[in-house]
């Protein structure tokens, strides 16, 4: 469960979460960049040791504007507690909440956890973030995220784009 609020595609949204991304290589799915549009919007999904990760990018001239994500926790299949789970979104949610250019909302529903992220890159923050995160976002004023080197990275950590 990666790229969320990304600079570089490589920062995750929690240092809880830099565990997840020790993937193997074996994904090929790979698009060239030659096949990757400048303009539009994309939907990414990685399902994972009970968590499923759903990101939508909105980008334009290559460049992320907008990013949607949906973080969804299945505490059994993740071999945790519901109390644990818990624990680890509110901590996630004090990081994003209140941060500008971030909405950050935590929800339950049918014994599924969800923790849901709207970004809007050109109203972020970053300082803040950094602030509350240091090791997360390590920069308080990163380039801007090309969705052309997001795609790479997502397929290799496992996302199929939908």
């Amino acid at each position: 469960t990666t790229a969320a609020p990304t600079t570089q595609a490589n920062n995750k949204p929690s240092e809880n979460q830099s565990s997840d991304n020790k993937q193997s290589n074996a994904n090929s799915n790979q698009q060239s960049n030659s096949a990757i549009p400048k303009d539009g919007e994309a939907v990414y999904k990685r399902v994972k040791n009970g968590r499923t990760t759903t990101i939508k990018y909105y980008f334009k001239d290559d460049i992320v504007y907008l990013q949607d994500a949906v973080y969804a926790f299945k505490p059994k299949e993740m071999g945790k507690t519901e109390e644990e789970i818990q624990k680890l979104l509110k901590k996630r949610h004090s990081i994003y909440d209140g941060v500008k250019g971030i909405e950050s909302t935590i929800a339950r529903k049918d014994g599924i956890y969800y923790h849901t992220l709207k970004i809007d890159y050109n109203n972020i923050d970053w300082k803040e973030l950094h602030k509350r995160a240091p090791k997360t976002f390590t920069d308080e004023n990163p380039t801007a995220l090309k969705y052309s080197e997001a795609v790479p990275k997502l397929l290799e950590d496992g996302y199929v784009k939908q």
